[in-house]
């Protein structure tokens, strides 16, 4: 069944359908909201919401402004950023504070493919949201970049310029790290 055919039996009210939806999005959605917030139970609580959403306004989904993958994953991106931009107004953290899910200390030469990854998110923990989001998206969610650009709010060449200087970071922590 296509996101549109999809999209109109869950405003219908059709149950089946929406267990559809969460089979086939849940498991992206919770990646994604992981990866940005750091925080397993928030990101539930993210995919809960984001999904809770899509259940009631399913009558607003259309399938030429974008794809289902899409429409969901900035519903996510929007809800993470409400949370983390309401964690800085709450809890301002020191530098150096750790955040709430324990990444693996990664600080000596990666012997396994394992400790490169862990390494690569620690890295990408230290990221601001922005660029977090971005590489998040673009790298781990596998989303192209005119989707990313649509679920940020960006046009594809600032979100191509952000990515940029994403990668700049990561390379400059896992320099400064090593």
């Amino acid at each position: 069944m296509d996101d549109r055919a999809l999209m109109e039996r869950i405003s219908q009210g059709d149950h089946g359908a929406f267990s559809t939806l969460v089979k086939q999005h849940a498991p992206a959605l919770d990646r994604f909201a992981v990866r940005l917030l750091l925080q397993h139970q928030q990101a539930e609580e993210v995919v809960q919401e984001t999904l809770m959403r899509a259940w009631q306004r399913a009558g607003d989904y259309d399938a030429k402004r974008a794809r289902l993958s899409t429409w969901l994953h900035q519903i996510a991106h929007n809800l993470c950023v409400d949370i983390l931009r309401r964690q800085k107004r709450e809890l301002p953290l020191a530098n150096g504070a750790e955040t709430a899910l324990t990444l693996p200390d990664a600080t000596e030469y990666p012997t396994t493919k394992s400790e490169t990854q862990d390494r690569v998110a620690n890295a990408i923990a230290k990221l601001n949201e922005h660029h977090r989001t971005a590489l998040v998206l673009t790298y781990y969610q596998g989303l192209s970049n005119r989707e990313v650009a649509q679920i940020m709010d960006l046009s594809v060449r600032a979100l191509e310029s952000l990515l940029v200087r994403a990668r700049q970071q990561i390379k400059k922590i896992l320099e400064e790290s090593s």
